[in-house]
């Protein structure tokens, strides 16, 4: 029998075990009859910051039954059946474009339904995309197609690897049992703010891509997929590029299903989709720059004088700010305590930044996008207007700093529309340069960012200081247009073409990506056993 104990609070102070313990003989179990306590979420509530306490939610599974009507606030755990689902029958070659979240899940999925999928990546395997990305940050050698964007893994795996979401999905649970069978830590299936970490992902994607070899699936990474073939609307092939030949030699392979999860920096992919008449529609977006912290000031604005407590990680945060006169919204995004500002050029000429942290974050700083939202059609009624864009600001900084670097300004500087004059400490490894980045941004960006940070700096303490410091710009918060499909996750022009994931405008993160690579897999691809 598995019962279910929600809303335990326990002090940071205490031994977290013993006090669980207490607390399931006080609702009335007798601890002879406790055969294993397992967390399904912990929060920390640190509202009042001379009392932080971790808020659990626990599954209690007991040696003998007892009658409910005896205990406290104790209730029985639901059981949780999956529908058996088979592969439709007549499915045969189906390619999946890109090894990202979205790409490694669909690929997955379609082997738990006994389809064998091709898997087509631009970039390299993870252990030789580290090496690539190691000298790119050494020599500032762009390779535009194996980068902190594209590689196996996709995007995220050079970030926080952060699995909360604001998706809720019947598939969630799923995920996050195939990531930590695959190396992730165990913490992640009960971590209110779950997070694996740079370092763990990279062993997380390899034993995926194992996993899915073992059941019949196949990969080519290096392989770049140059045009899409299609006839009088349905798909029937793929023109690929291997990346790696002396001779770039392309070749046509005959796919009747293709699932498309390119990633939102795809930009070369969308121009070849638009021109064989894909449809696709703008989307939302946002931009802003990176703000980076000293950690112990995060630490220090969250928990107060426990901030060194070793019960506790370095500081998260989520802030926002509503501007209701334009109807527009100013955030932190993709926050990394204890992590690292990165290099995520993807394009030659243009430079941009993103957010990256280790599972121990531990780091001297904590960064944090802080973006601002940009309406549908905001810079231009093109397609690509807002893509364009963000390709236009890439290229600004590239030109101001002479290469891959960054652009950098204190954020009591920028507050006064001002340059900094002097140097600052970053975990940022390349070239910084000193710019006021309101003459970057243009005025509707500059002006949202200001008026979120004035509201931040009177409600979070050491948010706005001396040492914080705005290093941009960041640009490729998620995709600035959208693959449309149907119901049935199928575009709704091109027959055979399934577009997934954050690059087709439908996830923003590892875990909605994943849940989206499973879900449209499902609608398309399964039938009821």
């Amino acid at each position: 029998m598995k019962v279910v104990i929600n809303n335990i609070n326990v002090s940071i102070e205490r031994d977290q075990n013993l006090e669980l313990k207490k607390e399931i003989i006080k609702r009335g179990i007798k601890e002879e009859n406790i055969e294993r306590i397992e967390y399904s979420k912990r929060s920390i509530d640190s509202r009042k910051k001379t009392e932080i306490k971790f808020v659990y939610n626990i599954e209690v599974t007991l040696k003998k039954d007892v009658d409910l009507s005896t205990l406290t606030n104790v209730n029985l755990a639901k059981e949780i059946i999956e529908d058996t689902l088979i592969g439709k029958t007549g499915v045969e070659r189906v390619a999946v474009i890109g090894a990202g979240p979205a790409g490694l899940f669909a690929a997955l999925r379609l082997c738990e339904l006994g389809i064998k999928p091709i898997i087509y990546e631009r970039g390299e395997k993870v252990d030789d995309r580290d090496k690539t990305i190691d000298e790119f940050i050494k020599f500032s050698m762009l390779n535009p197609n194996s980068n902190i964007q594209f590689g196996e893994g996709g995007a995220g795996t050079y970030s926080d690897g952060k699995l909360n979401t604001r998706v809720k999905s019947g598939y969630m649970n799923k995920v996050f049992l195939e990531l930590v069978e695959n190396g992730a830590q165990e913490q992640i299936l009960w971590d209110y703010k779950p997070h694996v970490g740079t370092d763990v992902l990279k062993v997380v994607v390899k034993n995926l891509r194992e996993k899915i070899i073992k059941m019949g699936g196949e990969f080519h990474f290096n392989t770049l997929i140059k045009d899409i073939v299609i006839l009088d609307g349905v798909v029937k092939g793929l023109k690929i590029q291997n990346l790696k030949s002396q001779i770039l030699i392309e070749e046509t392979e005959l796919f009747d299903h293709v699932v498309l999860g390119i990633g939102h920096s795809s930009r070369d992919t969308y121009r070849m989709l638009h021109s064989k008449g894909v449809f696709m529609e703008n989307k939302p977006f946002a931009i802003g720059a990176r703000i980076e912290h000293p950690r112990v000031d995060i630490d220090t604005m969250q928990y107060g004088k426990m901030a060194s407590h070793p019960n506790l990680e370095a500081a998260t945060y989520s802030l926002t700010y509503n501007n209701r006169e334009e109807e527009r919204g100013v955030f932190s995004f993709c926050m990394c305590p204890g992590g690292v500002i990165v290099n995520a050029a993807s394009q030659e000429g243009g430079s941009l930044v993103n957010g990256m942290s280790y599972s121990t974050r531990d780091g001297r700083f904590s960064n944090s996008a802080l973006v601002v939202g940009v309406k549908a059609n905001e810079f231009g009624d093109e397609l690509f207007s807002g893509m364009e864009y963000q390709d236009r600001l890439e290229k600004m900084t590239y030109d101001e700093v002479g290469n891959y670097g960054a652009l950098y300004q204190n954020t009591l500087d920028f507050l006064k529309d001002k340059k900094t004059n002097r140097k600052i400490e970053s975990s940022y490894e390349m070239e910084l340069k000193s710019h006021d980045l309101n003459s970057l941004f243009p005025k509707v960006i500059a002006d949202n960012m200001k008026k979120a940070m004035g509201y931040w700096e009177k409600t979070q303490r050491n948010f706005i200081s001396e040492h914080a410091n705005l290093i941009g710009p960041e640009t490729r918060t998620s995709a600035p247009v959208k693959i449309t499909r149907n119901e049935l996750g199928e575009s709704i022009n091109t027959k055979g073409l399934y577009p997934i994931g954050e690059g087709a405008g439908y996830a923003g993160g590892i875990i909605s990506a994943a849940i989206d690579g499973f879900k449209i897999i499902d609608l398309a691809f399964a039938t009821a056993k």
